[in-house]
């Protein structure tokens, strides 16, 4: 079979298997089997499939078994654990994925005798460095710490590529991840290791040691990168853990504690904010930091390291000397937009950094999930060992995943020593002040915990989307796969009111209108929320996914309980003219301007219906009155003008466009309703002037006058431009466009 033969019959199997046609999932992996020669594989489905004869007879027999879907619930999961192992099987065999070469790699090697040669690494190392300073060897420590890494990534290379676990390795996993015979860094590692493995394989055993590591593992870091890692894991495969009993009675154990409740909401706030990454890194990429790179050259030298394009935003901030101009050139809001942006948790440096992802250490998959730690052999190589303290300033800098602080040391250690010591030097000043307003505050447990889990999510991000073999593994973090709301083992957490309330907002904020009507009208039915409003922000949601009839039936709702809320009745309106419902849109807006008779906005509005209505006098009256209010200035002109000329009143039109070129700025579509005036009132000369200026503002863009002018052809002919003109007008004013 071929690769492609495989991957269709394993994957038919698997769909099999999900809508419980398991005689049907028995054939397609029986032709696996067979392909692969595993005659160990081929007993165990040879007994599944009596198992499952015999249940169906009893069925037929009318045999009442109380048990009969639990029995069937096995029976599926063995199905999937087969269906895996035997097409993991023959893809070993020939597939060049990174999995499948590690398993080779590692197929004649236990993982116990893995942990234990790391274990006497750590120990021989140790021996080392608390030897005496005149006995010690710089050289030789940094060997040894290499070869401990070296192994701390064949143990994590061995824990991922394991498949399904036995109970000797679940044990052996246990005991690295929960106990302290290892390091937390390694501990971190072989917590991203069960993920991966999981995104490859579902295996039970690796979740519910992600789920125990998360409850019985003494560091925060072990802690919640366990429960993210298990909280990806559950949502990448829905259908198998939801049917898990040992999966429910983990999470029903933990359900009441408020402290896994808050860690649940904090990352799943965090992978929610997650999907709007790659806005955030065109925001800044596009528009912050080009405007920051048009500021002064002398400015950017002190700030930006050429090689890096990293710049201390906050330094410019800080310079007094600065403020006055950097308020003038808009730079001020920007910053104060990026520190908002950060403090929210948004991934602002994902733009900065995502070029600085080709150094070879990147090459090392492990390397991605690494905790940043001073002692490691790439921070000494880069900083050098008296430089611990650098490296410690970055170890804290506050808005750095631990992958981007792996970043900055290898281009740090690229740069000559001046400009190395004078980026060091604005990161450890920032640090100081960040870490000064910190102790001014009382230690926060809390907020402590959101940042791992921010920290944790970004390196997530960045391996999912920028490692070089990322296409070999499921794409975890793609949009929209990771809403937590629909993680049923999970339901009875992440649907509670109070996120769902912060995740609609967020959703909302980010432009995922179909999210945000998810999760409000979650709300919606809930009894401990009594919020008149979220009838509102469900319209809101669902208006701005641009689905007016839905928005209407929530507005509708609202009216009911507060018939003279403003903002409602224009929204319904609003809604009612998107969906063409004109008449009850001008009812709608004529009620609003009873309630807010000097909108300038209301009024105009109500103008332009009766104008799509074509009650042209009565709108024209609607623009008079407009431009009577305060605060008018000139918003009623052009609507005054256009209304004039639809019922033939060509020079109090032309008087009104006259006015905006005269105290307006014009645009391209005001000279061509000028044009479109002095055309006819019979000045065709003057007209072609008019359109030609119109032209002229269009960039020349002959195509873009040619469809604006073509769009106005009906009410031309209905004044008597006949279409023979119609088509000679734009040859007369494009053709001697000169374009500048």
């Amino acid at each position: 079979m071929t690769i492609q033969e495989i991957e269709k019959k394993h994957l038919s199997a698997t769909r099999c298997i999900d809508e419980a046609a398991i005689n049907a999932a028995i054939g397609h992996i029986s032709t696996l089997i067979s392909e692969s020669g595993r005659a160990d594989l081929n007993d165990e489905l040879v007994k599944l499939r009596m198992s499952y004869t015999f249940m169906l007879r009893y069925l037929e027999q009318g045999v009442m078994d109380p048990q009969r879907d639990e029995i069937l619930t096995g029976i599926r999961h063995s199905l999937y654990t087969l269906n895996d192992q035997s097409y993991m099987g023959l893809m070993e065999r020939t597939s060049h994925e990174i999995f499948y070469t590690r398993r080779r790699e590692l197929s004649n090697t236990a993982l116990i005798s893995i942990v234990d040669e790391y274990r006497e690494s750590l120990q021989e190392l140790s021996l080392v460095q608390s030897a005496p300073s005149n006995q010690s060897d710089s050289h030789a420590i940094l060997s040894r710490l290499q070869q401990a890494e070296v192994l701390e990534t064949k143990l994590f290379n061995k824990v991922w590529s394991t498949f399904p676990l036995s109970a000797d390795d679940a044990s052996t996993i246990r005991l690295c991840v929960n106990g302290d015979i290892l390091p937390i860094h390694t501990r971190c590692l072989l917590v991203a290791a069960l993920l991966l493995g999981l995104m490859k394989f579902y295996d039970e055993n690796k979740l519910l040691i992600l789920i125990e590591a998360y409850s019985m593992s003494d560091d925060p870091q072990v802690q919640l990168r366990a429960l993210t890692c298990a909280m990806l894991a559950m949502l990448a495969h829905k259908r198998r853990t939801t049917s898990s009993r040992a999966m429910r009675s983990r999470i029903d154990a933990m359900v009441d504690n408020p402290d896994f409740k808050h860690d649940v909401w904090s990352i799943q706030v965090q992978l929610a904010r997650s999907r709007n990454t790659e806005n955030v890194k065109h925001r800044v990429k596009e528009d912050l930091i080009p405007n920051i790179m048009k500021m002064r050259p002398d400015i950017i030298d002190k700030l930006k390291d050429k090689d890096t394009q990293i710049i201390d935003l906050s330094d410019i901030e800080a310079n007094p000397d600065w403020q006055d101009w950097l308020d003038q050139s808009g730079i001020t809001r920007k910053i104060e937009e990026f520190n908002a942006m950060q403090l929210e948790g948004s991934d602002v440096f994902i733009a900065t950094f995502a070029h600085l992802k080709s150094f070879p250490f990147f090459k090392t998959l492990s390397n991605w999930f690494l905790p940043f730690y001073p002692a490691h052999s790439t921070v000494l190589e880069n900083l050098g060992a008296s430089k611990l303290q650098l490296a410690e300033v970055i170890q804290h800098a506050p808005y750095l995943c631990n992958s981007d602080k792996y970043s900055f040391c290898l281009s740090l250690g690229a740069l000559p020593e001046s400009q190395r010591s004078m980026m060091s030097a604005q990161l450890e000043e920032q640090n100081a002040a960040i870490n000064e307003n910190r102790l001014a505050e009382l230690p926060d447990v809390r907020k402590r915990r959101v940042s791992i889990v921010n920290a944790f999510v970004q390196d997530l991000y960045r391996f999912f989307k920028l490692f070089s073999r990322r296409y070999e593994f499921i794409a975890a973090m793609d949009d929209p796969g990771l809403d937590m709301t629909n993680c049923q083992p999970l339901t009875q957490v992440t649907r509670d009111a109070h996120v769902l309330e912060l995740l609609g907002a967020l959703y909302f904020k980010n432009g995922f209108f179909d999210d945000a009507v998810n999760c409000f009208t979650r709300l919606e039915g809930m009894d401990d929320v009594n919020d008149d409003h979220i009838y509102q922000k469900i319209g809101f949601a669902y208006q701005n996914a641009g689905k007016a009839e839905q928005a209407l039936t929530y507005y509708k709702r609202h009216e009911l309980l507060h018939e003279d809320d403003i903002w409602n009745i224009r929204h319904i309106a609003a809604c009612y003219r998107a969906i063409g419902q004109l008449d009850k849109a001008l009812e709608y807006y004529r009620r609003a301007e009873v309630l807010s008779s000097d909108n300038v906005s209301l009024t105009l509005t109500i103008g332009h219906i009766l104008l799509e209505l074509n009650r042209a006098k009565e709108a024209l009256q609607q623009y008079f009155k407009a431009d009577l209010m305060p605060n008018a200035k000139h918003r009623a002109w052009r609507p005054i003008a256009w209304s004039s000329f639809l019922l033939d009143d060509y020079d109090r039109a032309l008087e009104y466009y006259d006015r905006i070129l005269k105290n307006d700025t014009p645009s391209p579509q005001d000279l061509l309703n000028r044009g479109h005036v002095l055309l006819c009132q019979g000045h065709a000369q003057q007209a072609i002037a008019s359109y030609r200026d119109s032209l002229k503002l269009m960039n020349g863009d002959t195509d873009k006058f040619r469809a604006s002018f073509k769009e106005d052809a009906m009410e031309l002919r209905l004044h008597g431009i006949s279409t023979v003109d119609q088509a000679l007008i734009p040859d007369a004013v494009c053709a001697t466009h000169q374009p500048e």
